[in-house]
């Protein structure tokens, strides 16, 4: 494969072809068979090391122009039928880690935008430390609320993302804990909480 790609941020084993970028991102966007915001494609393949951002710019704009991708209005990326069929017979020429890699980023950025939308965090500094109040479900009608005092914004930044990732894991394990269905163990240095 020719190298016309930047390296710039590419680790290694990444994407140096523009050719192998455009499979890559057809092969992505046909693994989460949803549409997906413009920018996250460039986000996910840069933040992971896959390819360059300006590549991936450049890739996008000439799969839209093939009509390999379409592009919303409101700037939502999908791949077309054509893209996905270019994607099916052309895969194996971009590794086998670097297209699981790639679906499986995009498939957590996309819950985790989802998250984002359903469920609310609100970091308030204080004269003891930061409060984190974490809300499951709209503010309106909130499933499950908690609060909790931390030391830092670090610590306070922290508990919001890990709560984002998996806000559900928050209220299974409070409403286990509480209604008595969790198994439960301690010592000193740790609770393991059983929610089989």
């Amino acid at each position: 494969m020719i190298r016309d790609a930047f390296d710039a941020g590419v680790e290694p084993g990444g994407l140096h072809s523009r050719h192998e970028i455009k499979i890559l991102i057809c092969y992505m966007l046909s693994g989460v068979c949803e549409p997906m915001p413009r920018e996250a494609v460039p986000e996910i393949l840069c933040e992971h090391g896959m390819a360059n951002f300006f590549d991936v710019a450049a890739a996008m704009d000439e799969l839209i122009g093939l009509n390999n991708l379409s592009e919303t209005e409101d700037g939502l990326v999908t791949v077309t039928d054509t893209g996905r069929q270019a994607a099916a017979t052309l895969e194996t020429l971009v590794p086998y880690t670097l297209r699981q890699r790639s679906v499986a980023a995009a498939v957590r950025l996309l819950a985790r935008r989802r998250n984002e939308k359903e469920n609310h965090v609100t970091i308030d500094a204080t004269d003891s430390g930061y409060t984190v109040t974490c809300t499951i479900g709209d503010l309106e009608h909130p499933m499950l609320t908690t609060s909790l005092l931390v030391g830092d914004e670090l610590q306070a930044k922290l508990i919001r993302d890990r709560f984002l990732d998996d806000p559900l894991l928050l209220y299974r394990s409070t409403v286990a804990v509480l209604s008595g269905e969790a198994d439960i163990t301690t010592d000193k240095k740790q609770i393991v909480i059983d929610l089989t």
